[in-house]
């Protein structure tokens, strides 16, 4: 992560540099808007332990409440490439279930469940991503930036314990919210007369002993000019330590997966 950390520094202070310096992008380089649908619904991981908005919780996603996808719900898709600037934003909704007997004492929202409780769990994601990049090299078949802007996640959790008679049910719901601000690399490029488009990205922020990392591609293929096909990978993990940002919460949570989409360029 050191090496990773001085090439952004060094690539930062390349970016702001190139703000005040003559254009040196191509004259070819097009600017294009691209608008259009994605499904993504990643796989969703981590664990809590500490207080959550005044109120215990700890659970584990996977060992705890057995964790799975559900559903996705699409959401939207915009970008826009220039010879100096892009910028992107997304959004996408994902659902989980779990339904396990505890093996240990599980806490949401300051309601306990005790070993031997069958949990039944309904987790909502919603995320909202936004990334401004500021292009250190540009030319019509590729270029390279970097990425500053912000991913927001909000994760709404629901648990129903059932415990062996004579204990009636419980239920409890929590709310946890992650804004974490975005930096890092992306590089493109475009072939085939502009019928094929590829990206990649690697960002990374740490602080106080948290960090956040997320590594994506993404690649569309248009059979014409204006209609196109989009498949991309984003993984991301955020791990936060007592004591760092919160100091009375630690928190751990990894999404992975594969999305899909359809996109109109103009």
């Amino acid at each position: 992560m050191r090496v990773l950390l001085i090439a952004l520094s060094l690539c930062a202070t390349a970016a702001f540099a190139q703000l005040g310096a003559p254009n040196q992008a191509s004259s070819d380089v097009q600017r294009t808007w691209t608008l259009g649908g994605q499904l993504y619904g990643p796989s969703l991981s981590g664990h809590f332990q500490g207080m959550q908005d005044g109120k215990p919780i700890a659970l584990n996603l996977d060992s705890d409440l057995g964790l799975g996808k559900d559903k996705a719900t699409p959401g939207f898709f915009l970008d826009y490439q220039g010879p100096r600037f892009a910028f992107q934003l997304s959004n996408g909704t994902a659902e989980y279930r779990g339904d396990r007997v505890v093996t240990r004492k599980v806490t949401v929202n300051g309601t306990d469940y005790q070993a031997g409780t069958r949990v039944q769990s309904h987790v909502k994601l919603a995320s909202v991503d936004g990334t401004w990049t500021i292009k250190l090299f540009s030319r019509p078949e590729a270029w390279l930036g970097l990425d500053l802007g912000a991913q927001a996640w909000t994760i709404d959790l629901d648990a129903v314990g059932t415990p062996p008679l004579p204990a009636p049910p419980a239920s409890a719901s929590t709310r946890v919210t992650a804004p974490i601000p975005q930096l890092g690399l992306s590089g493109g490029a475009r072939g085939f007369n502009g019928a094929v488009e590829a990206k990649a990205y690697v960002h990374y922020l740490g602080y106080k002993q948290a960090k956040y990392t997320l590594v994506g591609a993404d690649l569309r293929v248009f059979p014409v000019k204006w209609f196109g096909l989009r498949a991309f990978y984003e993984g991301g993990s955020f791990d936060v330590p007592r004591g760092s940002v919160k100091d009375d919460l630690e928190l751990q949570l990894d999404r992975k997966g594969v999305g899909f989409g359809a996109v109109v360029r103009f």
